[in-house]
């Protein structure tokens, strides 16, 4: 990859020549205004141009402004805004030391919590180095990922998943995960560690010890089956749990059933990431089932009499997102979105 390297370059000299080495040792090909030569334009023309061919941009931030243009832009910048623009990667490294004045704005303007990145910080050249090593490593890995599209047919081809007990009807959650990149031959190690497995499915409330499990093997595929919970794991490395969303309870009201609880869904599907996720990146699909007939709400709290049921085309409702690094706080951000989705589509008008 092309990685252009921008930055102050005035009293910076020790962190750009880190991130030079940086990029380099990952093999890629790093881009610094200082190695452009003569060129037949401007200085302004030959950065932009250089943004424009890159293949990510590493945004370095001090306290200097550095030099400032009749628009009142500083170069880094113009370069920053013209990435933007252009839907670069760009990734963003802050020095942990006081900004003022318009250098202050311009730090504001890149981490910003809605519109801004998600940034790194380092107080040094060698903290410098390694965040950019491992900022580069896992965008490498990102582009090596597969499409959506490839993850969907993976989904559906999973043969011999042996979800016992649970009928097309009936309403659940699945949480699916691929790591990427995929992972071969993992069935020899998982398929003795089901007792291990089924602790953590305690640990995270999504079974008990007195409900037990059942073990489940094919040639491709391992995992268990527990009360409202089934697991698979397939040689390629792909995971999957499905959570039964049926209400046991429905002794004080009947219609108890029809509901699906957001704040279960919210529950579970953090628990099955907090089971599933090992602080790997990869694909992950979640998805409701069975809720033709169901209502997108918190059951009432009191008995009723009456219940109006909902008739709607969709049997399941799937979202799916890529997340290199898979960090808990990404995937509660991730999630967050999907509930939201689930509530518009499930409770909007037929």
């Amino acid at each position: 990859m092309k990685v252009f390297v921008s930055s102050v370059v005035r009293n910076f000299e020790p962190y750009r020549a880190a991130a030079k080495k940086a990029v380099s040792l990952l093999g890629h090909t790093p881009v610094m205004c200082e190695d452009f030569g003569a060129r037949p334009y401007s200085s302004q023309e030959a950065c932009m141009t250089e943004v424009d061919q890159a293949d990510v941009v590493v945004l370095i931030l001090g306290s200097d402004f550095g030099f400032q243009m009749s628009s009142g832009e500083s170069v880094t910048q113009q370069e920053f805004r013209r990435a933007k623009a252009g839907g670069k990667p760009i990734l963003a490294f802050l020095q942990d030391t006081p900004a003022e004045g318009p250098q202050a704005d311009f730090r504001w303007e890149v981490s910003d919590y809605v519109d801004g990145l998600f940034r790194a910080t380092f107080t040094n050249e060698h903290e410098l180095s390694d965040s950019i090593i491992w900022a580069l490593n896992q965008l490498t890995v990102s582009r090596q990922a597969i499409t959506e599209q490839d993850f969907v047919q993976r989904l559906q081809q999973r043969n011999g998943d042996g979800r016992r007990g649970y009928r097309n009807e009936e309403a659940r959650l699945e949480l699916a995960f691929l790591p990427q990149p995929v992972m071969t031959g993992t069935l020899r190690v998982v398929h003795t560690q089901h007792d291990a497995f089924f602790l953590k499915l305690c640990q995270a409330g999504l079974s008990t010890l007195k409900a037990g499990y059942e073990d489940f093997d094919n040639a491709e595929v391992t995992g268990l089956d527990t009360k409202g919970v089934v697991w698979r794991h397939h040689d390629t490395g792909m995971s999957w749990l499905s959570i039964s969303l049926v209400n046991p309870d429905t002794s004080s009201n009947p219609f108890n059933s029809y509901y699906i609880s957001p704040s279960f869904v919210r529950k579970a599907a953090q628990a099955a990431f907090d089971v599933l996720n090992e602080g790997k990146g990869g694909w992950f699909q979640l998805g409701l089932y069975g809720v033709a007939h169901k209502q997108f709400a918190e059951p009432p709290t009191g008995s009723s009499s009456s219940f109006s049921m909902p008739h709607r085309p969709e049997q399941s409702l799937e979202e799916r997102q890529l997340m290199i690094p898979a960090s808990q706080a990404a995937f509660s951000r991730w999630l967050e979105d999907v509930m939201f989705q689930f509530g518009r589509k499930l409770n909007s008008s037929p």
